[in-house]
């Protein structure tokens, strides 16, 4: 199975978790964690970025802000917030605006490798203890053709990706070879936020 070993889900069962995320893929790799937890969408704008930050600290400070954006008030529990982008060429892209976008991404990426990064945020209410990471993983695309990519994007799927591709759906096709989390690919790497819980729940 693709998903990491995840291996300490008893850490968890005693604990609230609030996910900053209506992303349905996040819902779907935080549920596999094996907590309960709710679902809050963050109200971030995530393409608004800070370009002068480096690309491992935006996505960190995104996470940060979607975290933080739906804690005040909240008591007894740990907030989850996520940010993904892709890294190509020193040039940053999140989710396309728009089909043509999409095209365009899609287009720059082709034959080549990129790092997806995900940031992620884990927020303790009412102390506001924080914990911050990132994790990388490189992509190798194959050579695809243009044909190809227009059918792709008519399909819908690159809509809401960032890097507008989806890997664990049509366009897993796309890809040549993976260095690293695959759900970080996916928008949520199970395997860094499963560490970083339990070195934060134990504390």
């Amino acid at each position: 199975m693709w998903i990491e070993n995840l291996t300490q889900r008893e850490v968890f069962a005693d604990k609230r978790f609030v996910l900053a995320s209506n992303s349905p893929q996040r819902i779907k790799l935080f549920k596999l964690l094996g907590c309960l937890f709710d679902v809050i969408p963050h109200g971030i704008d995530e393409n608004v970025w800070d370009n002068n930050l480096p690309p491992h600290e935006l996505v960190q400070n995104l996470a940060s802000l979607k975290a933080c954006n739906v804690a005040e008030g909240m008591n007894d529990v740990f907030i989850i917030g996520a940010d993904t982008i892709v890294l190509h060429n020193n040039d940053i892209y999140g989710k396309p605006k728009d089909q043509n976008d999409a095209k365009r991404i899609l287009s720059l990426l082709n034959n080549s490798v990129h790092e997806v990064l995900s940031g992620v945020c884990i927020k303790e209410m009412p102390s506001g203890r924080e914990s911050v990471s990132v994790a990388r993983t490189k992509i190798k695309m194959k050579d695809i053709s243009m044909n190809e990519i227009e059918r792709y994007v008519q399909s819908g799927e690159p809509m809401g990706k960032a890097g507008a591709y989806a890997i664990q759906g049509e366009g897993e096709r796309f890809i040549d070879k993976i260095d690293g989390s695959y759900s970080n690919v996916v928008g949520l790497p199970l395997e860094l936020l499963e560490k970083m819980l339990i070195d934060f729940v134990k504390k």
